[in-house]
């Protein structure tokens, strides 16, 4: 059994590229997931708008502004899923909009960007952070690294209306 990737859209802003998206995403979790001992785990992406995340943001982190991406770990002791057959990570909620303007901003491509907070996220529901200098360089070297591990699976080619 492979990890359970659930992908949703809401008002995701998408033009074009969903189901390719849909197949990058779900093929670059499995790999990050299976690299770093989850192969069986499960976990839900939302792609929404910019008014949504930012709902979420404020209703959860009291933060009344939208972001690129948000993390909602299902567990605080990650390790407690260790036994289960097929542990729920949690859900991750990443804004297209946002993420359009912030790799535009970087010079990046869209896909790339995508791919990044996918990785940052699920480091999240993992349980890693980047609240002190040291958890963040040891984040980015982990998110580089998975990065580079994933660097094979085909762009997902989208197309966002801005």
């Amino acid at each position: 059994m492979l990890a359970d990737i659930a992908l949703r859209f809401e008002q995701s802003g998408l033009r074009r590229g969903r189901a390719r998206l849909q197949r990058h995403a779900q093929a670059l979790l499995t790999r990050v997931l299976d690299d770093l001992g989850w192969p069986h785990a499960a976990l839900t992406v939302l792609f929404c708008s910019d008014a949504r995340i930012r709902a979420l943001n404020r209703e959860f982190r009291g933060i009344d502004a939208p972001t690129d991406v948000l993390s909602f770990p299902a567990a605080e002791d990650i390790e407690a899923l260790r036994g289960e057959q097929a542990p729920y990570l949690g859900d991750l909620a990443v804004s297209l909009a946002y993420t359009a303007r912030q790799a535009r901003e970087a010079g990046r491509a869209l896909d790339a960007e995508v791919s990044l907070l996918l990785v940052h996220g699920a480091l999240h529901l993992l349980g890693w952070d980047h609240d002190t200098a040291a958890r963040e360089r040891r984040m980015w070297r982990e998110q580089d690294r998975l990065l580079a591990l994933a660097a094979d699976i085909p762009a997902p080619e989208i197309e966002f209306d801005a």
